[in-house]
């Protein structure tokens, strides 16, 4: 039996040692994994992009028309995005049902597979090395789980995937040229998932194929496909959606979500460089930057690196994003988000080059990344242990927990009042409460706070914080007291 024992324990060893770098690559994906989806639902939602994708979602999957985006029940006109992001949310709701979970999937299942793209494609093209250092790099840039990304239902965490693997497959066209349709039919989803955004990629195709001189060995056949599957999809939703508003939405497009924004823009934020200050002061692109340039430098002066269309490739995935966006003068940070993924991708690749170079000496290897692969594990530590500091919202919990108690009060009228509102008048419904409400109950949020209320005939919902209850205590002390913590949830 002894025997049996150690050649049990022997087989267990060869199978890791040859599985090793399988294992931990398996390692990192459901770390990723984890920070994905662990308490996807927890915390509180955001107003404006998520709380209006979010509304826009589920109206369009209620009213089972996936084509108009309302908000309230009315046509929106100010979320002009075209409506892959809502698809996505809608899936979720096919999926997992109703739930904030179920809006916020799609964008957690973008993040993954960007994650694992950017793995398999450094895998394959670059080595073992490199593919672990830039898993270990993507997990410490918390800002592509957080903040308007992978864990928020609004378009960002789709269009950085499909940004991604445009670019991923660009790299390619010089070997595979029937990829070049791919990159135009992903920059089309790029289009109808962030809109005008998608129009990057295109600047940065098209110099790379101009500066690399790709463009001279591709045929016009080539082209005329490019432009088909790049504007083909494009042209047939617009012609879909014009049937239904004509130009209203579609010429407010341009005119309000590019040229409107940035007008407004300008006064706000006069600086010609506020991404690539975010940039450089972010740490985790401070330490990728930091390794990058000493190993190139390194490199450099040993000889051991030259240019390539790769290089020339990763160079205006970055360089492009941050002059258009500096120059344009807005300031929503999460813009640049979809740079970070070459940034992390160059870091991996030139650790790779110095493993390679060093392959005789991987103590002194060891010894030279020490120091940047602690100070990056512990930013992969401030990213999980964000998971545990979500910012959480008592009024949107509180709406949640009173429908799932009083399930007979689904699909009524509800008023809101209320003296901690952070943008509009205590008698309105913000963004995300409304979306909050209609995730939670069905429930049709109306205007107009407890004088609006007192007028209505029939049955409705008031839910009110507890000083608006005292001042009110008048109108509101009869009425029946359904639900009651931070809020009170009354029943007319």
């Amino acid at each position: 039996s002894w025997r049996m024992r150690y050649m049990s324990k022997k087989s267990v060893i060869l199978f890791i040692q040859k599985y090793f770098i399988y294992i931990v690559y398996l390692g990192f994906t459901l770390l990723t994994a984890y920070l994905c989806f662990s308490r996807l639902d927890v915390a509180s939602l955001q107003h404006w992009d998520e709380a209006r994708h979010g509304v826009n979602g589920y109206e369009m999957f209620k009213n089972h028309n996936y084509i108009v985006n309302t908000y309230n029940y009315e046509n929106d006109y100010f979320n002009l995005k075209p409506p892959l992001s809502y698809w996505g949310i809608i899936l979720g709701f096919q999926l997992f049902g109703v739930s904030i979970f179920s809006m916020r999937f799609y964008s957690a299942l973008s993040l993954l597979l960007t994650f694992f793209a950017v793995a398999f494609y450094m895998h394959k093209y670059y080595g073992k090395i490199a593919a672990v250092s830039g898993m270990l790099f993507f997990i410490s840039c918390s800002d592509l789980f957080y903040r308007h990304a992978g864990r928020n239902a609004d378009a960002d965490a789709l269009y950085i995937l499909l940004f991604t693997l445009a670019l991923l497959l660009m790299l390619q066209v010089q070997k595979h040229q029937s990829y070049i349709y791919l990159c135009g039919f992903l920059f089309s989803l790029a289009f109808l998932a962030k809109s005008w955004h998608a129009l990057i990629l295109l600047a940065i195709g098209g110099l790379y194929l101009i500066l690399s001189g790709l463009w001279t060995k591709l045929h016009i056949r080539n082209y005329i496909l490019f432009l088909l599957s790049a504007f083909g999809p494009i042209l047939l939703w617009a012609i879909v959606r014009y049937q239904y508003d004509g130009m209203k939405f579609l010429g407010q497009m341009f005119g309000v979500d590019v040229t409107q924004r940035i007008s407004s823009s300008a006064s706000a934020n006069p600086s010609y460089t506020f991404f690539t200050r975010y940039l450089l002061s972010y740490r985790p692109v401070m330490v990728i930057a930091a390794v990058a340039v000493c190993i190139l430098i390194f490199l450099l002066l040993k000889r051991k690196s030259k240019y390539s269309n790769t290089v020339l490739a990763f160079l205006l995935w970055i360089v492009i994003p941050l002059l258009v966006y500096d120059f344009s003068h807005v300031y929503y940070y999460w813009y640049i988000f979809p740079v970070y993924i070459p940034l992390l991708m160059l870091g991996g690749i030139l650790i790779q080059k110095l493993y390679r170079y060093l392959e005789n000496q991987k103590g002194l290897f060891c010894a030279l990344m020490l120091l940047p692969f602690l100070v990056v594990a512990l930013e992969c530590r401030s990213t999980l242990n964000e998971l545990d500091n979500l910012e959480v919202s008592g009024f949107q919990n509180d709406i949640k927990l009173a429908m799932e108690l009083n399930p007979q009060l689904r699909q009524m009228d509800i008023y809101v009042e209320k003296t901690d509102n952070e943008y509009k008048d205590g008698y309105y419904w913000e963004q995300a409460g409304l979306l909050a409400a209609e995730l939670g109950g069905d429930l049709y949020c109306k205007e107009g706070g407890v004088n609006a209320f007192s007028k209505t005939e029939g049955n409705a919902l008031l839910i009110v914080d507890p000083e608006i209850y005292k001042e009110r205590r008048e109108e509101l002390g009869n009425l029946e007291i359904v639900y009651q913590n931070e809020y009170i949830l009354l029943k007319k």
